[in-house]
């Protein structure tokens, strides 16, 4: 139940690297890290398939203090897929309260809704939801520092502003929790909606006996965003993933 289909797996690891969303290093010490939000739409190529397909990732800030949302959306007529994660921030550090996946295409359907109980010991709660059929609620205990595939996104952020080249961060989706090694392997120039950037090229690896990986390509003068990323399943099955529009903290 918990594998997602090739394909959309292929898309969803594209975007689980480190990218923007707080204020740049210039902030003081000891100063609240605050989130800023944005909006990047990307174009994502899957091996031979000729026709491209468009994302979208977003922060938004909620009513509450030192509370966000961050949302990651695909609408295309081969799939629709919503991921959403509702977050507190405090001192660079996320907190889910609540994950949602939300997913049809390939002939397939899947609903998740996991909700975090920070207490002693940390416990995720999944209702998950296939094929239509009934509902399975499973509740585990969980790592002190876990984090759901979309706050992965600002913790690494965090991370590299602050001179890490190499670290690892753990992740849960239903019941299945993962440990991810990150490592900076290069640095690169590329064109990107706001012209040449600088970029840090990183090395995502779940497996280290695995050939299976996925580089990212982060720009550290728009913050740390995104600018590109390629994932290789196997020799026939690959993805890639470029930035279109930008719209946030310069």
């Amino acid at each position: 139940m918990q594998k997602k289909s090739r394909m959309t797996a292929l898309v969803l690891l594209c975007l689980a690297p480190p990218v923007s969303g707080a204020q740049g290093p210039e902030e003081t010490a000891g100063e609240p890290e605050k989130l800023e939000p944005f909006k990047a739409e990307y174009r994502i190529n899957v091996s031979r398939i000729p026709i491209g397909i468009s994302a979208e990732l977003e922060l938004r800030p909620q009513e509450r203090e030192d509370h966000y949302n961050i949302e990651f959306r695909i609408d295309s007529w081969l799939m629709n897929n919503t991921e959403s994660s509702t977050f507190a921030w405090r001192e660079c550090e996320p907190r889910t309260e609540s994950y949602t996946h939300e997913f049809r295409g390939f002939g397939r359907r899947r609903n998740y809704e996991m909700e975090f109980d920070w207490g002693s010991p940390v416990t995720v709660t999944t209702t998950a939801n296939e094929r239509g059929s009934d509902e399975e609620v499973t509740t585990q205990e969980a790592p002190d520092n876990i984090l759901d595939e979309l706050t992965m996104l600002l913790q690494s952020r965090c991370l590299l502003r602050e001179g890490r080249e190499q670290y690892s961060v753990d992740t849960v989706y239903g019941t299945r929790i993962r440990e991810h090694a990150v490592k900076v392997v290069d640095r690169e120039t590329l064109s990107t909606p706001v012209g040449e950037m600088e970029t840090l090229v990183i090395r995502k690896q779940r497996d280290p006996d695995s050939d299976r990986h996925t580089m990212f390509w982060v720009a550290p003068e728009l913050d740390y965003m995104l600018i590109r990323a390629r994932h290789r399943e196997s020799r026939l099955l690959y993805g890639e993933l470029n930035l279109r529009r930008y719209s946030g903290p310069m």
